[in-house]
């Protein structure tokens, strides 16, 4: 069974704020929305939100995070006026949706942007909007399947230059199970928490880094 970072009695809330937060970025900032939300990610309140703090899924509106991140990333205070159409705009249902998603799937904000642009879902809204969360989680997994094609810890080994047999001395994990783990995703769904913690201790990165979901 899933284990969600909070109750679903905040989700309506967390959704609302994040589409409010991307409503805001776009259409009353003009900002980019893929540019936005790289501030999001490296300001660190992306995974505040994902953990489920009160103070960002509950306690303010979405432009009042667009205006912390900003201050924090850019040091500039953005004076523009937070106004939302009844009328629910493509902007917000991409928040929307967003929020739901990384509640649905536990996949960390900064995990769906790497396969799944704002511009993407942006493109999404006209087929998507008006139909149940689901569809779009349906559809959202299969970009995420097709596009992730070897496993987090093959990806982080080539991204660090770490061949097997140094990741093997580091962990005295053998060299055939490594080697296994590296190049099947299904094996690393369902790999231990301890050789987990292991192999992300040795990587220098978190287990969530490792995790397949």
């Amino acid at each position: 069974m899933t284990i969600r970072a909070y109750y679903d009695g905040y989700l309506d809330d967390a959704q609302d704020i994040l589409g409010q937060m991307m409503d805001y970025a776009i259409n009353n900032c003009k900002m980019d929305g893929d540019v936005y939300f790289r501030m999001f990610l490296a300001s660190g309140i992306a995974e505040q939100f994902e953990h489920g703090n009160p103070k960002y899924i509950a306690g303010m509106t979405g432009g009042e995070i667009v205006k912390e991140v900003v201050l924090q990333q850019k040091g500039v205070e953005l004076n523009q006026k937070e106004e939302y159409d009844l009328d629910k705009s493509p902007a917000y249902w991409c928040g929307w949706i967003l929020a739901y998603y990384q509640w649905r799937t536990c996949r960390s904000f900064k995990r769906i942007h790497q396969f799944l642009s704002i511009k993407d879902i942006l493109c999404m809204y006209p087929t998507h909007h008006e139909a149940d969360e689901e569809y779009s989680v349906d559809s959202f997994n299969q970009i995420y399947e097709r596009k992730h094609s070897q496993t987090y810890l093959k990806e982080m080994m080539d991204t660090l230059g770490i061949t097997i047999e140094e990741l093997s001395e580091r962990t005295e994990i053998s060299m055939s199970e490594l080697k296994m783990l590296a190049n099947d995703i299904e094996k690393m769904r369902y790999v231990d928490a301890t050789k987990l913690y292991i192999l992300a201790t040795a990587l220098r990165c978190s287990m969530d880094e490792l995790i397949e979901f």
